[in-house]
């Protein structure tokens, strides 16, 4: 009977309901609690996860009153999705493949760090992405789904097994999809990771970036633990319109909504910003395209604690051989007009990483997860049933 209670909780974008059994890890403590009978029926229940031991399974050390609460709830895995499939980088970037329950998938890639002992995880927040970047292979997909905070998060559980080099300590939402057009999902996961009674890792080592599909998205994301990071990629509308070819806004309605979500934020820690620029020799890289640049960020550099701005020399996919990253004395000149333009941000340039094995920026894509696949799957699907009924 109490699970019953649990069973129907919202509905978020895209019309999927969310049930008790998509929404474990993203669920508050005390409606877990409240579920399961006590908080130390709940912190039995978390301890497990972090342990790297699903709950639900026969190794768990949960109470059977705690197990059966949650199997009365409809709960069958407390953590979705599994590991299917693995690749190693020679810099030794980790790229997983993860399963969902309806099939789908997507890559979250495991970094660690050259020097330091740590490990930084890119979580994707979408099942392909819809937003057009004619430079990233997770856009030539198409955006088959969202995924639920719960399965965001879930790819942190999942990852911390690969960790090998050094433990896990960072998270990017920057793998498949946008956090901006999963807004909701994507903040509540953040939550999750950085819960002391969840996850528990530190805001400051939280990222969550956007193209910025809207002002109100990032208005939605500053409300959520982590620094901002806004994929800008060019300072000038009609240009950054070639790259992104979905921005609907202005990129000064967009910078607009950002000061407004930086300024709302309630600490000035919190009003750390990074700023991406994907360069393309011919494209965005020139001493004008810098300047640009230089002088769009300095409204967010009032506002905001401190700017990075991140440059990120375009990696290969395969739809788009005509897109070649700039030579080095074009980057660093790039990075020199910036400075002197706007001395106040800091700029770095993005060492490339596990590309190799097609698991550095822009390269992620799941073929049988394509948009297009999926819509001709449920056509089939679709189609069957309907046989299926007419001959019964």
């Amino acid at each position: 009977m109490v699970g019953a209670v649990f069973a129907v909780i919202l509905i978020v974008g895209g019309g999927e309901c969310l049930t008790m059994s998509t929404r474990t890890l993203s669920l508050p403590t005390d409606e877990l609690a409240a579920l399961v009978g006590g908080t130390g029926r709940a912190k039995s229940v978390w301890d497990e996860v972090r342990r790297g031991i699903e709950p639900l399974s026969s190794t768990s050390r949960i109470t059977s009153k705690t197990r059966a609460a949650l199997e009365a709830a409809g709960v069958k895995q407390f953590v979705p999705g599994h590991p299917e499939a693995v690749s190693v980088a020679r810099d030794g970037t980790t790229k997983l493949l993860v399963r969902f329950d309806d099939g789908l998938a997507v890559e979250t890639v495991l970094i660690p760090h050259l020097k330091l002992p740590r490990t930084t995880l890119c979580v994707s927040t979408q099942v392909g992405c819809d937003r057009g970047c004619g430079f990233c292979a997770t856009a030539a997909m198409g955006l088959a789904r969202n995924l639920t905070a719960c399965e965001i998060a879930a790819q942190f559980y999942w990852a911390k097994d690969y960790a090998t080099a050094a433990p896990l300590t960072n998270v990017v939402f920057m793998g498949m999809g946008d956090a901006g057009v999963n807004c909701d999902a994507s903040a509540a996961a953040a939550v999750a990771l950085t819960d002391h009674t969840k996850f528990g890792l530190a805001r400051s080592k939280v990222t969550i970036s956007t193209v910025g599909p809207s002002p109100t998205s990032f208005r939605v994301l500053a409300q959520s633990p982590g620094m901002l990071a806004w994929s800008v990629h060019a300072a000038d509308d009609d240009l950054r319109r070639q790259l992104v070819p979905t921005q609907r806004y202005s990129l000064i309605e967009l910078r607009a909504g950002l000061v407004d979500a930086l300024a709302s934020r309630p600490t000035v820690r919190m009003r750390t910003l990074m700023i991406a620029a994907t360069l393309i020799q011919g494209v965005n890289d020139r001493d004008d395209d810098a300047v640009r640049l230089a002088e769009f960020v300095g409204p967010l550099v009032d506002v905001a604690t401190k700017v990075l701005l991140d440059l990120i020399p375009v990696n290969a996919v395969d739809h788009a051989p005509h897109f070649q990253r700039p030579d080095h004395d074009r980057i660093f000149k790039f990075m020199d007009v910036l400075r002197r333009v706007e001395p106040r941000v800091h700029v770095a340039v993005r060492i490339t990483r596990g590309d190799d094995e097609c698991a550095a920026c822009g390269q992620l894509a799941v073929k049988d997860s394509q948009a297009r696949v999926v819509r001709r799957r449920q056509r089939l699907a679709a189609a069957a049933g309907s046989s299926s009924a007419a001959i019964s």
